[in-house]
């Protein structure tokens, strides 16, 4: 019985965006991204490694996980 396991493994993207000015902090530079600027905005997406994929593998566990069989049907749910 071939299993299939599903798991997150997180990279990182660059966005790049105009300001007139450097907001006064971090905080407000986030709280200044619109929503239009993230899905419009010119984006470099870093591509997964066997670095993310091994962290990824080693921080799963049952609760973040899925596991499904041969038709696709959830076998711990």
């Amino acid at each position: 019985m071939k299993l299939t396991i599903e798991y997150e493994v997180t990279t990182s993207f660059r966005i790049t965006i105009e300001r007139d000015a450097i907001p006064e902090s971090h905080d407000a530079l986030l709280d200044s991204i619109t929503r239009d600027e993230l899905a419009e905005a010119p984006m470099e997406v870093n591509e997964i490694e066997w670095g993310h994929i091994k962290e990824a593998w080693r921080s799963s566990s049952p609760e973040t996980t899925y596991v499904f069989d041969e038709n696709n049907d959830v076998v711990f749910p």
